[in-house]
This record gives structure tokens, C-alpha cells and sequence, in this order.
């Protein structure tokens, strides 16, 4: 499973706002729109997905 990471459209920063584990981006926004409990075809107008790989999680930790 690889982990995806969603913000709002709206956010100039693009700040994360949540993740859920997913083997594909139509999983990712199953999940996100079970867990936001908004319909299915809502979640690309709202939010921005993407998938969070290694080098994503190693810049995160070095920011800190």
C-alpha cells in the first residue's frame, strides 16, 4: 500500500490536512470521501491528492 496525502484546493501553501493508506488514487479518494462523508465526485473539486513517496517523507523529517 502506498500512502496518499490530500489538501485543499484553495490552500496557496498546499499543506497537508490528512493521509490515508491506498494501493491507488481511486482507493485514496474512496477513503477520503468515507472519512470526509462527502460524495465520491466532490473530492477533486475540494482537494488536491498526492502520493507521498520516500524522498517526500525523508524532506519532510529534514524541514523539521
Amino acid at each position: 500500500m502506498e500512502t496518499y496525502v490530500y489538501s485543499y484546493h484553495s490552500d496557496s501553501l498546499k499543506e497537508p490536512i490528512g493521509r490515508v493508506q491506498a494501493t491507488s488514487l481511486f482507493e485514496a479518494r474512496k477513503k477520503i470521501s468515507i472519512q470526509k462523508q462527502i460524495d465520491i465526485d466532490s473530492i477533486d473539486e475540494l482537494f488536491k491528492i498526492k502520493k507521498l513517496n520516500d524522498n517526500g517523507k525523508q524532506n519532510r523529517k529534514n524541514l523539521r
